[in-house]
């Protein structure tokens, strides 16, 4: 349903989420069958990343970037192959905003917004930190307890010279912090809250819940479930915090995600 009311966001039985942009039109109820399609275009984002990843792969392989020896079946990849294929990130960003454009909304509605820019990016910056300290205790924690051994899969991270690292930063805000959050925290986790508005009372914890689980599971790495689950939580808090704008989780999870590289490369 769309509405144009620029003043019902201050009606009572709505105040606590902010899914209005006034004088626009945006979404403001979601059912049982909105919220399937809604699940079913952030599969369809995930299939089109993996889609993508699969055709640079194969230009990629062509291209002599990567080296498959048919022996032992071992994967060589050259400098710059994981930045590059890291790109394919902006598929997520596809189902949204066919979904906004098609339902005549705003983006603002998929949370590309910010009332409030400056004070955005400085929490996204505080919240990364967090996240960064956390991410590194827990997958200690983790690898400790199970007894992970080293297997080189952190080398996909490892920046070559300068000019990648340099590269990997930009990309980690740019194209998979802000793909990844639009398709999850603006689109998916805001119209799942709210369709659970109207049924729970601890509607937020719930959609938090579920949203950083599948947040979390889509990134196909088991042992790291648990730290993506929690990364997921703050990103989530945050979006609700910041009345669904994904800029300051867009940061937080640049920050994160630029902070694991540039730490990986320097040998941490």
């Amino acid at each position: 349903m769309a509405i144009t009311d620029p003043d019902i966001y201050e009606i009572g039985e709505y105040r606590g989420i902010d899914i209005f942009v006034p004088g626009a039109l945006v979404e403001r109820e979601v059912d049982g069958n909105r919220l399937f399609r809604v699940l079913l275009l952030t599969g369809a984002g995930f299939a089109l990343v993996i889609a993508i990843t699969f055709v640079m792969a194969i230009f990629l392989v062509a291209a002599g970037l990567i080296a498959i020896d048919l022996v032992t079946f071992a994967i060589y990849f050259a400098p710059w192959t994981f930045l590059i294929l890291s790109i394919a990130s902006l598929g997520f960003i596809v189902p949204p905003i066919f979904d906004a454009r098609r339902r005549s909304m705003p983006l603002g509605d998929i949370g590309i917004k910010s009332d409030s820019p400056v004070i955005d990016v400085l929490l996204g910056l505080l919240v990364g930190g967090v996240m960064l300290g956390l991410n590194f205790i827990v997958t200690y924690i983790i690898n400790t307890t199970v007894g992970i051994p080293d297997d080189g899969s952190g080398d996909m991270f490892l920046a070559s010279d300068p000019m990648e690292l340099v590269a990997w930063v930009v990309v980690m805000f740019v194209v998979v912090g802000f793909s990844e959050e639009l398709l999850f925290r603006g689109f998916l986790q805001r119209r799942m809250e709210i369709y659970f508005r109207s049924k729970n009372k601890n509607y937020r914890f719930w959609t938090l819940v579920i949203t950083s689980f599948i947040f979390a599971t889509v990134h196909l790495d088991l042992i790291g479930l648990p730290v993506r689950f929690m990364l997921g939580i703050f990103l989530g808090y945050l979006a609700q915090k910041r009345k669904y704008s994904i800029l300051g989780p867009t940061v937080a999870h640049g920050f994160n995600n630029a902070a694991v590289v540039i730490l990986t490369s320097m040998g941490f």
